[in-house]
C-alpha cells in the first residue's frame, strides 16, 4: 500500500472516561500493552493503537513520524475523541510528540515513555535482517527467536526480547510488523524530524524514563526544550527500556499521576 493520505488504524478499545491513546514501539503492537490498558480502564477510555506496519494495522510505505501524526489524527477524528491525553513508548513516543507539535489543538497532554525527540544510533538495522533470515528460515516465530543471538543497545539478545517476560500479553515483539518497510524507515525512525525541533507548543508533557536505560540521558527537561517547556520527567528505579514490563506497578502510579485525576482537565477547561 502506498500512502497517499493518513491510515484507519486497528485499535483495541476499553474502560469508560477521559480518553488515552496508547501508541506502543518499535516491533510491538496493542497488545504489548494490554495489561496497561486494563489497569487504566478502571478511571479512562484507553485507546491501545497498532500503528501501521504493526499489528493488525494496514502496511504503509511512508512511515515517517508526520504520517504516522497524521494516521493517530485521523483516529481520533474519526472517532470523534475530544483533546485525548497520548501515552506513546519509545517510537510511539515520538509519535505522539510530532502530533502535539504540529496539530497541538487535538492533544491534550503528552506522556512519553523512555525516548526523546534526538536522534539514536542505529543499532536495528542488522538485527531486522536477522530476524528476517530468521523467519525465512523458521515460520514458527517462537522457536525462531530462539536461535538469535545479535546483542540490542542494552545487551539483552534479540531472544531474549522476543518471548514474554512476565506474560504473553508483555512479548517485547508482534511478529505481524513489516520488517521489510522497517528496515527501510529505520533511519528516520532512529532520528526526529528536524524542523519540528523550531515549533514550540504549551501542550504538557510528561517523560518517564528507566533509571537503567541509556535512552534519556541525562534525564533532563532540558532534551525536550525549547519544543516542549512544559516538560516534567521522572525516573523509575529499576526499569530499563521496557518499562511496563520491568517495573509495571510503578509505570501505572507514573502514569496515573502524569493523565491527573479523571474530568479535571475538562473541568478546569469549562471554568
Amino acid at each position: 500500500m502506498i500512502r497517499g493520505h493518513a491510515i484507519d488504524l486497528a485499535f483495541d478499545v476499553a474502560g469508560r472516561g477521559p480518553p488515552v491513546l496508547l501508541l506502543h514501539g518499535l516491533f510491538a503492537s496493542a497488545a504489548n500493552w494490554r495489561s496497561v490498558a486494563d489497569a487504566l480502564a478502571s478511571s479512562y477510555r484507553v485507546y491501545s493503537v497498532d500503528l501501521c506496519n504493526h499489528g493488525r494495522s494496514p502496511c504503509a510505505i511512508d512511515m515517517s513520524y508526520l504520517a504516522m501524526a497524521d494516521d493517530v489524527l485521523r483516529l481520533i477524528e474519526r472517532e470523534g475523541l475530544r483533546a485525548p491525553a497520548v501515552v506513546g513508548h519509545s517510537m510511539g513516543g515520538k509519535v505522539a510528540m510530532a502530533l502535539a507539535l504540529t496539530q497541538p489543538h487535538a492533544v491534550e497532554r503528552v506522556v512519553v515513555i523512555d525516548v526523546a525527540p534526538v536522534t539514536y544510533v542505529d543499532h536495528f538495522s542488522h538485527q531486522i535482517q536477522t530476524m528476517m533470515d530468521t523467519l525465512a528460515r523458521q515460520p514458527d516465530a517462537a522457536a525462531g527467536a530462539a536461535g538469535m543471538q545479535p546483542a540490542c543497545p542494552t545487551g539483552a539478545t534479540l531472544a531474549h526480547l522476543m518471548m514474554p517476560r512476565l506474560s504473553a500479553a508483555q512479548s517485547y515483539v508482534d511478529w505481524r510488523c513489516n520488517l521489510g518497510v522497517i528496515a527501510r524507515s529505520i533511519q528516520g525512525l532512529c532520528a526526529f524530524p528536524r524542523h519540528l525541533r523550531y515549533l514550540s507548543t504549551g501542550v504538557p508533557l510528561t517523560a518517564i524514563v528507566g533509571a537503567r536505560s541509556e535512552c534519556v540521558q541525562p534525564p533532563d527537561p532540558a532534551l525536550y526544550q525549547p519544543m516542549f517547556p512544559c516538560t516534567t520527567v521522572k525516573v523509575i528505579d529499576g526499569a530499563g527500556h521496557w518499562v511496563h514490563a520491568d517495573r509495571p506497578r510503578a509505570l501505572l502510579a507514573q502514569l496515573r499521576r502524569a493523565l491527573g485525576a479523571p474530568g479535571a482537565t475538562q473541568a478546569s477547561r469549562a471554568a
